[in-house]
């Protein structure tokens, strides 16, 4: 993945707090997404987006999303806009004012190649996507786990967070992460969404 940072945003303020609580003086400023896709940046690219200022065509948006690693980062986040950016592919949606301390969560996420969304639309998304049929050769999927993962799964396919986990299944919430991170390790993925999303095919 490409070390290269840009923030696009008109607030020099926004911008100043982001590099602040990333430590990321080196990034780059660009003014909007029609200069990013203009620019010969590297691909994988983090970009922190503010979407306060998004004037751009769809396909500038997917384009710039299949190049680079796009947080969207919004000042009044709604589920429907996340769920929008989440599909043209962007890696994150989070609020554009977030503490250092989250901001510095959804960049390590997005930079280890996992994706970032708020609890309230990864239940809609876990509910989505466990709703469809396993892929073709999702037989040999559960023999890939143990019974416990599999039982972990189904109830992430429902939508259900890790604390609803642990009490339908009597466990604790560091066993149910545990069991979470063994099924990550098995199929090569970093988060929920993308196991779910390698479930269903997509």
């Amino acid at each position: 993945m490409s070390d290269m940072v840009i923030l696009i945003t008109a607030s020099s303020a926004l911008a100043d707090g982001w590099a602040d609580s990333l430590q990321l003086h080196d990034a780059v400023r660009l003014p909007d997404l029609a200069a990013l896709n203009r620019s010969a940046v590297p691909a994988d690219s983090l970009v922190l987006l503010d979407l306060a200022d998004v004037v751009a065509s769809e396909q500038d948006i997917l384009q710039a999303c299949r190049h680079c690693r796009v947080l969207a980062l919004s000042s009044l986040p709604q589920d429907e806009e996340g769920m929008h950016w989440l599909q043209c592919g962007a890696a994150a949606y989070a609020h554009a004012m977030s503490t250092p301390d989250l901001l510095q969560q959804v960049f390590d996420t997005v930079k280890s190649g996992g994706t970032w969304v708020g609890r309230s639309i990864m239940q809609q998304l876990c509910a989505r996507f466990g709703r469809q049929q396993p892929v073709a050769d999702a037989p040999d999927w559960r023999a890939r786990l143990s019974e416990r993962e599999q039982h972990v799964v189904a109830a992430l396919r429902e939508g259900r967070a890790n604390k609803e986990i642990a009490r339908l299944l009597d466990i604790s919430e560091r066993t149910v992460k545990a069991h979470l991170t063994s099924v990550f390790q098995k199929f090569g993925v970093e988060d929920r969404l993308q196991l779910l999303l390698k479930l269903t095919g997509r």
